[in-house]
């Protein structure tokens, strides 16, 4: 076991002593063991909040809209928050995909039908921040616009 090294074994034998093995998940651990700083409280007033960081309600009810053209999903989600209305449930999350063009914008028609159809029915309706692909809508009585009395001519 004492031969003399040749010269390739020399080149690695060096090599190896000034590049020592490093035990990496060692390392990684311990890393993952300090405490992270968490950014709460005042960013400054020019920050954006992270849209994880939205807070949206839990959904109580979901319906998932693949495969339904615009017609069809209009009348499923109507139908489903009459249900919700009469069980006393108010928070629905609508998964209504990224937008098929075979199938219609699904998520276009129900946008639509928030903004107009539902507008008395609706309280919030907002897409998911880490989901494009669905939306969170809650149902309530809307708040009414006031009505400014107009001034009588003399």
């Amino acid at each position: 076991m004492n031969e003399p090294l040749s010269e390739a074994e020399k080149i690695q034998w060096e090599w190896l002593k000034n590049h020592p093995i490093q035990d990496k998940d060692q390392e990684l651990k311990a890393a993952d063991a300090t405490p992270k700083r968490t950014l709460k409280g005042s960013r400054g007033k020019h920050m954006r909040r992270s849209p994880s960081a939205w807070e949206f309600p839990l959904p109580e009810e979901e319906i998932d809209l693949h495969g339904y053209v615009s017609g069809e999903a209009v009348a499923a989600v109507e139908n489903l928050m009459d249900g919700m209305e009469k069980a006393g449930l108010h928070i629905l999350r609508i998964i209504h995909g990224g937008g098929n063009p075979g199938y219609g914008n699904v998520k276009h028609i129900i946008d639509r039908s928030c903004r107009t159809l539902w507008k008395n029915r609706i309280i919030f309706y907002r897409t998911e921040p880490d989901n494009a692909g669905s939306s969170i809508l809650k149902l309530g009585n809307a708040p009414q616009a006031a009505v400014i009395p107009r001034k009588k001519k003399k």
